[in-house]
């Protein structure tokens, strides 16, 4: 919803111009971070002072987080005309969240979306980066752990990745079949379906399918999480 004073907003008798955007590597590990830079032009008649903000934005999350949080800022005073290149600095903080499972900060895999600009409804550029976590975390999956959690564990996926993939094909032969091929979506419908289950436990969505199983989803999930525990 669009708000009248959005966080980091702020008048100026002046206009500023964002361009440029960099940052020092498109891959990193969470120990090394990143530094965001973009030259800020002056292009009003008067002298002012910009702040340039960079939010960070988790595209896949282990958890629900909000789309964008300021991670940094930086303030520069610009003469008319005048342009200077800002930076900004991210580290480990600026990538990482508060888990309650593991009672520590930590940071996920993947790919983040770097916000520049002059306010959080103000965005001037985009970059994306990808990171690389250097944390061992324990594994927590339990008997109660969702489908979302066992792929988005690095030893969950590693174990129950194949079975995932056998499960998305599993769901797509089903509503491409002819009585279900108005439904059907090309390449799409078993991402679909599985989404749908993701935040159900996986030994529920395994009792779906128990009369076709050669063993009860209850063993196999004990079975996996042995896997998992002892790896």
């Amino acid at each position: 919803m669009p708000v009248q004073f959005p966080f980091g907003y702020g008048l100026s008798y002046t206009s500023y111009e964002y361009s440029n955007p960099q940052v020092s590597a498109s891959s990193f590990k969470d120990t090394d971070g990143v530094t965001v830079s973009v030259d800020v032009t002056n292009t009003g008649s008067m002298a002012g002072k910009e702040i340039v903000q960079v939010y960070v934005h988790d595209q896949v999350a282990g958890l629900v987080r909000p789309f964008k949080e300021l991670k940094g800022f930086a303030k520069v005073a610009l003469e008319p005309g005048e342009t200077k290149t800002v930076s900004v600095d991210l580290d480990f903080r600026a990538f990482a969240y508060y888990h309650p499972e593991y009672a520590q900060w930590i940071t996920e895999d993947g790919e983040f979306d770097l916000l520049i600009g002059a306010s959080s409804a103000d965005i001037r550029h985009t970059l994306t980066v990808t990171l690389e976590s250097t944390l061992n975390l324990p594994c927590i999956l339990d008997k109660e752990s969702t489908i979302r959690e066992w792929m988005a564990d690095p030893r969950g996926k590693a174990v129950f990745g194949p079975h995932y993939a056998q499960m998305e094909e599993a769901a797509r032969s089903i509503f491409h079949s002819d009585d279900n091929e108005r439904y059907a979506t090309e390449g799409s419908i078993g991402m679909d379906i599985m989404e749908m289950f993701s935040d159900m436990p996986l030994v529920s969505v395994l009792m779906f399918q128990k009369d076709v199983m050669p063993v009860h989803p209850e063993d196999m999930v004990a079975g996996l999480l042995q896997q998992v525990h002892a790896a």
